[in-house]
């Protein structure tokens, strides 16, 4: 994932995804490394985790990395089942992105909770 590149799509479904979970301030020294992976870019989503940065400032829409990995792997349609189990915001994070899960439901037909948990 990136914050930059073409937007994660359903036309991305048969691609694997690598994550490299990093600090914002290492991206740029990052990058050149994967540089012949191909990126992607989640679309707007909101982040639960209340970030507080002392060293430098987090980019709008940066998540945390277990986020990026649950809207990535949603968005491509594959099994989220149990992923933010442990994630203490998961309840805040699903409600604040209610639309996107929405508006790519057909892809999770068996969801019909669009990932809420009761």
């Amino acid at each position: 994932m990136a914050m930059d590149g073409p937007e994660l799509s359903d036309a991305d479904a048969e691609a694997g995804l690598l994550v490299l979970d990093g600090t914002w301030k290492l991206v740029d020294r990052l990058a050149p490394k994967v540089n012949e992976v191909p990126t992607r870019r989640l679309p707007p989503i909101q982040s639960a985790y209340p970030r507080s940065s002392k060293v430098s400032t987090d980019p709008d829409g940066g998540l945390a990395t277990i986020e990026a990995v649950y809207a990535a792997l949603w968005i491509l349609g594959r099994d989220v089942a149990g992923l933010l189990d442990r994630y203490h915001w998961a309840d805040e994070f699903l409600r604040i992105n209610a639309a996107l899960w929405r508006r790519t439901e057909r892809r999770h037909a068996c969801d019909s909770d669009f990932g809420f948990r009761s």
